[in-house]
């Protein structure tokens, strides 16, 4: 299958800290990946180094069969972990600003993201200024500007954080739409439910290493005999049982309750 991303010994170090530590990471075109593993697990950092804002002090990255450029960069829509908007824009101003700087004129803009402005409830909001908004209101105006210019691919670090349930919903929607288009889908998440029910493959993160790669079902199968199910009995063990059994066999130290959270 054709690699939508792909990483070949990637290794990331601040100091004597090892963010990533010799990753190797395929992501198929037209499924919907998962990078999974708890806070500092090296995620964000992988995410940052594939959008070429940091560089790998060695291995190599490429995107749909290139290292990353400025037109490559036009292709991806990236929610980073750290939100950012203009607190005194308004927020129709701000979608089509954000629309303008990817090359999409107004009406186009104002076309595909009329939907999901409805949807999300913000039509009533498009003349407030940012600051106005609450702080989930504000994630689903950045998530919009993530999209609006149609991306081949969308790469979002922890995008279910901070949303109510209502509005996680309308993300999970909006991304199974996304996937039928034939579109890449990679997100990042210590909530393995979120996994579980979206991903097609995902990869296990912990203190800078990759443990496990594959499908879910793949990844279900080779620990069914070796996590314990949960009563009632199901036919497949959880992805956090998965998770903390695949910590105990690396050797390395067990994830804490806090950094499950």
């Amino acid at each position: 299958m054709e690699a939508a991303i792909s990483l070949s010994g990637v290794t990331k170090t601040f100091g004597k800290f090892t963010a990533v530590s010799s990753l190797e990471l395929t992501v198929p075109k037209g499924l919907t990946f998962g990078l999974l593993g708890p806070n500092g697990a090296g995620k964000t950092t992988t995410i940052r180094m594939i959008m070429n804002i940091t560089k790998p002090d060695s291995g190599s990255i490429r995107v749909l069969g290139q290292e990353m450029n400025e037109e490559l960069q036009q292709r991806i829509g990236y929610l980073p972990e750290e939100r950012g908007l203009y607190r005194k824009m308004k927020v129709v101003d701000q979608l089509l600003f954000l629309a303008e700087i990817k090359g999409v004129d107004r009406d186009t803009a104002m076309r595909r993201l009329g939907p999901w402005l409805d949807s999300m409830d913000l039509r009533p909001w498009i003349n407030k200024k940012t600051e106005e908004l609450s702080k989930g209101m504000q994630q689903k105006v950045q998530f919009l500007g993530t999209i609006v210019h149609d991306p081949e691919i969308l790469i979002l670090d922890e995008p279910f954080s901070g949303l109510d349930p209502i509005n996680v919903i309308l993300i999970k929607d909006f991304l199974s739409e996304f996937k039928k288009q034939g579109k890449t889908i990679v997100f990042s998440t210590h909530v393995m439910e979120y996994a579980e029910k979206l991903c097609d493959r995902i990869a296990l993160l912990y203190r800078s290493k990759k443990l496990l790669d594959g499908t879910v079902r793949e990844i279900k199968n080779l620990y069914r005999d070796r996590v314990p199910l949960p009563p009632p009995v199901e036919p497949e063990p959880e992805l956090e049982k998965i998770f903390i059994k695949a910590v105990e066999e690396s050797g390395l130290t067990a994830p804490s309750p806090e950094e499950l959270r």
